[in-house]
């Protein structure tokens, strides 16, 4: 869990700086919010996650629309947390 911590706040400090010098709605900070819902599905914060990764599909379907690779990545990343919640 330490390690998976670290790799939470390193993630939160990307997030920051993306949100300081890209905004809300870029792909980049999208990819920030999609990086900190693996890691707290990993240590098993499951709605923790899914808050994330819907926040990460907000900005993708926006940006990027609701046909692109990233899109589509966030919707299985979700998929997979709703089959640990099962």
């Amino acid at each position: 869990q330490g390690i998976l911590k670290e790799a939470l706040e390193r993630h939160q400090k990307a997030l920051n700086i993306r949100l300081e010098t890209l905004g809300h709605n870029h792909p980049d900070t999208a990819t920030s919010f999609d990086n900190m819902a693996i890691v707290l599905r990993q240590q098993g914060k499951l709605e923790e996650a899914m808050v994330q990764y819907q926040t990460a599909l907000d900005i993708r379907l926006k940006v990027l629309g609701p046909v692109h690779k990233d899109t589509a990545k966030t919707y299985n990343n979700m998929g997979i947390v709703l089959r640990r919640q099962g």
